[in-house]
């Protein structure tokens, strides 16, 4: 089994559903600011039509994942066109790490993730999109039918597994995941606001909404 960390930008608006343009803006300020993958391969995601099953582990229900279809693309500027008229997308942009301005410093995953690490690792940042609100937190499962019952999002401390509560990060239709390589991630206290300011500057300037901070791991 391996780690897969995902740290998570959520907007404080559930529904959420910015223009193409809006997109294409937070990820040319990232590069603006030296933030973004080096190296960057762009692609967009589309619902192909057909589904992969599977049971949901709380609750034994069966759940139903929609396919997407990838689109490999030259650069931002083809983005617009693509999501026009979409309701759930995924735009992924993948490279390499640490860009000049990362995240944060990344540290090997262990009981005390005090190992910093060094090396170059695979970087992606996601744009995310879906057609109703989903969980972005781990109650009920992420990616899963949000509940507006209650705004705060239940994370777990991917180390320790302390339970971490995060006002407006429950649900969204939309959100931002930037992703690492495997059995990285940044070093955590009692709080998941650990991204560069000028990253969380760059998302609330081009979307014009306040963001909270999460993380799932795989």
């Amino acid at each position: 089994m391996s780690l897969q960390y995902s740290h998570l930008l959520i907007p404080e608006c559930v529904e959420l559903v910015p223009r193409p343009a809006q997109v294409v803006a937070f990820l040319e300020g990232l590069v603006k600011l030296n933030c973004a993958p080096l190296g960057a391969t762009f692609r967009v995601g589309k619902l192909s039509g057909s589904a992969r099953t599977g049971i949901n582990p709380l609750t034994g229900e069966e759940l139903s994942i929609g396919v997407r279809d990838f689109t490999p693309l030259g650069s931002t500027s083809e983005i617009p066109e693509l999501l026009a008229g979409l309701d759930d997308y995924d735009v992924i942009v993948s490279g390499q790490g640490p860009s000049i301005l990362p995240p944060f410093t990344l540290y090997t995953a262990t009981q005390s993730a005090v190992s910093e690490f060094k090396g170059t690792y695979g970087y992606d940042v996601r744009c995310r999109l879906r057609s109703a609100i989903v969980s972005t937190c781990e109650i009920p499962p992420f990616g899963g039918p949000g509940s507006l019952d209650g705004r705060n999002g239940i994370f777990h401390h991917p180390i320790t597994g302390a339970t971490m509560e995060v006002p407006n990060a429950a649900c969204a239709r939309f959100w931002i995941e930037f992703q690492f390589g495997k059995w990285l991630l940044p070093k955590i206290g009692n709080s998941l606001n650990l991204l560069q300011p000028a990253i969380l500057s760059n998302a609330i300037e081009h979307f014009g909404i306040e963001f909270a901070q999460g993380c799932i791991c795989e």
